[in-house]
C-alpha cells in the first residue's frame, strides 16, 4: 500500500512537471483578472452571462454549445469579435488569448476539455 501511494505521488509530480514543460497549465491569475476587467460586464464572473449580456443575447460560456467549440473557434471569436462582441485581437497577445480560453474551459469543468477535442471545428 505504501509503495502504491509513493508511486502515485511520483507519477503526479511527473505529470505536473510535464504540464509545465508543455505549457498545459491552469489559467493564470492574469487571465482571471483580464476576464473580470474586460469580459465579465457581458459574460459575468463565471461565464453565466450578466444582465447586460442577456440584453445582448450573449451565450452562456458554461453551456455545451460554447464548450463544444474547438479552441481555434474561440480564439477567432475573441480576436475578431462577432455581432455585439467587440474584437480583442489588438488588445490581447496570443498567450493571453490562450489563457482566457483555458479559463473559459474551466467554467464547465473537466468534461469540457474532452468535448473540445472530439468536436469538429465550427
Amino acid at each position: 500500500m505504501i509503495i502504491l501511494v509513493g508511486l502515485c505521488a511520483i507519477l503526479s509530480q511527473g505529470s505536473f512537471a510535464y504540464s509545465q514543460q508543455t505549457g498545459a497549465q491552469a489559467p493564470s491569475q492574469e487571465a482571471e483578472q483580464t476576464f473580470q476587467a474586460r469580459c465579465s460586464t457581458c459574460h459575468a464572473e463565471h461565464g453565466e452571462g450578466s444582465e447586460v449580456g442577456a440584453s445582448l443575447n450573449v451565450p452562456d460560456l458554461r453551456s455545451a454549445t460554447v464548450q463544444e467549440n474547438r479552441d481555434e473557434f474561440l480564439r477567432k471569436m475573441i480576436k475578431g469579435g462577432k455581432g455585439n462582441m467587440p474584437a480583442f485581437g489588438r488588445d490581447f497577445s496570443e498567450e493571453q488569448i490562450d489563457r482566457i480560453i483555458q479559463l473559459v474551459r474551466t467554467f464547465a469543468g473537466p468534461s469540457s476539455q474532452q468535448a473540445q477535442t472530439r468536436t469538429p471545428n465550427r
